[in-house]
């Protein structure tokens, strides 16, 4: 995790968890502080003046560093984790990863929107780095939306045991330049399979997104495993919360709450029935308001797997 120095309140150590970053116990490479929080500024001195600083500030704070000429520091409205995010990402060098990033989406009931998220994702994930879109559910959903008829999972089967990248590589459907999808209808993927496959993405890809089966699913419940993030998909009725509540949710998933907010969520997705039939006529993607919630999730996902 990325060692930073976090001067503020709960608000702001809870976004930097989120975020993936943890209390420096050296040198931090980057000064977080809430001009919010009394204290957090003189906190903040104490470090060198060559780390650069992100500030959370009021609209009076922030035009009083811009009066000052305040350098190598970047100010948001608030601790946001997806206001914070994208200023933690231009603040730091980048680095070159030792592994690709294996993102599930999943869900305790179906209907949630989950599929028509993970084709949202990949598109915005594909803006800047290849992704491999994985459809483990075995009904074709993932690559309608991506207009996009991927081979069917029987042609991977067929080497089950002796599986290996170049042979996922073969299979896989190249939608755009960054973009490419494993796993067509009409069968589901075998367990073994499935396992081998996310395997082979991680060698692949830059970024791998596996549309899951429900969490009840052995192949979802495997997935997730495999997984460096986990996103559980929910509405907020009485049947969803007492499914969500027999499910297994993995630790540390980020709960997603369609339509409406649901115990614990980390995001919520809106309804924009309007947004989805348009895409629904055309297979693109989604605008609106629901297209704006995909772009906040994306812009998280990108810089957790930065």
């Amino acid at each position: 995790m990325t060692q930073v120095a976090i001067c503020g309140g709960d608000e702001l150590r809870a976004a930097c968890e989120i975020l993936g970053l943890a209390p420096a116990d050296r040198v931090p490479r980057l000064v977080i502080v809430d001009l919010r929080s009394p204290g957090a500024a003189r906190e903040a001195s104490a470090f060198a003046a060559e780390i650069p600083r992100i500030v959370v500030a009021t609209e009076a704070q922030a035009e009083s560093l811009a009066a000052f000429g305040a350098e190598r520091v970047h100010v948001a409205a608030s601790a946001d984790p997806a206001i914070l995010g994208p200023l933690v990402a231009r603040s730091l060098p980048a680095a070159v990863r030792d592994r690709t990033r294996i993102v599930t989406l999943t869900a305790a009931r179906g209907g949630t929107g989950r599929t028509l998220c993970a084709a949202a994702l990949a598109r915005r994930l594909a803006a800047d780095r290849t992704v491999m879109a994985i459809d483990a559910t075995g009904t074709g959903a993932l690559g309608w939306w991506l207009t996009s008829a991927p081979r069917s999972w029987s042609e991977l089967e067929a080497l089950v045991g002796e599986l290996r990248d170049e042979h996922v590589e073969l299979v896989a459907t190249a939608i755009a330049p960054r973009l490419s999808l494993v796993g067509g209808p009409p069968a589901i993927p075998s367990p073994a399979v499935l396992e081998a496959t996310i395997s082979a993405a991680r060698a692949l890809a830059d970024v791998v997104l596996v549309d899951a089966p429900l969490l009840s699913d052995e192949r979802a419940r495997l997935a997730a495993a495999r997984s460096d993030r986990v996103l559980v998909f929910s509405y907020a009725d009485a049947a969803s919360r007492a499914a969500l509540a027999e499910a297994e949710v993995p630790a540390g998933a980020w709960l997603v709450g369609s339509q409406a907010s649901i115990d614990d969520a980390f995001r919520i997705l809106p309804r924009d029935e309007s947004a989805v039939a348009t895409a629904l006529s055309r297979r693109g993607p989604i605008g609106g308001a629901l297209g704006r919630a995909y772009d906040e999730l994306g812009e998280l996902l990108a810089i957790d797997a930065t």
